[in-house]
């Protein structure tokens, strides 16, 4: 199976990689660094965040610079692992294909914010009262979507016998 006949999963990483690095843009020019901006009030604001840190910002606050370059060698391992399982994918297998390109798109948007940057632009804020989801971006939420949809593809093939 050859890459070419993936070309609409290619097409949506690559869609996803621009969202990605057009909303950092955006906000990066809109927004000062740690300033915020209320979408609904009291449940989503707009906070400009780097994270040098790992996901949801595991790791972010040591000050030796191995750390940032072990976890950005660590995404682009596991950047070249899906890659692989998305190469290897049967052409019909549609929605693991979908689930890999969206775990690509969305990894890549990271890597290449950590290559260029040395951090990750996080910016979408959560929170109930005192209570917040750690801040992410548009390329967190396609990982996380391309997860839980890999999730599914995987309970699928996975025969539900009584015991």
């Amino acid at each position: 199976m050859t890459l070419g006949n993936k070309r609409p999963y290619l097409l949506l990483m690559l869609a996803i990689i621009v969202a990605d690095q057009a909303s950092k843009w955006l906000l990066v020019k809109r927004l000062p660094l740690e300033g915020t901006r209320d979408v609904i009030g009291g449940f989503f604001r707009l906070w400009h965040v780097r994270n040098s840190g790992a996901v949801w910002g595991f790791f972010s606050g040591h000050d030796h610079r191995l750390v940032p370059t072990l976890i950005t060698l660590l995404a682009i391992g596991a950047l070249l692992v899906v890659a692989v399982f998305f190469a290897r994918a049967d052409r019909g297998a549609r929605l693991e294909l979908l689930a890999y390109a969206f775990i690509l798109g969305g990894a890549l948007g990271n890597i290449i914010d950590r290559l260029r940057l040395g951090y990750v632009v996080d910016f979408i804020d959560l929170y109930v009262g005192n209570w917040h989801w750690p801040t992410f971006n548009v390329a967190d939420s396609c990982i996380t979507i391309g997860v839980l949809l890999l999730a599914l593809t995987l309970l699928r093939k996975t025969p539900c016998t009584p015991s």
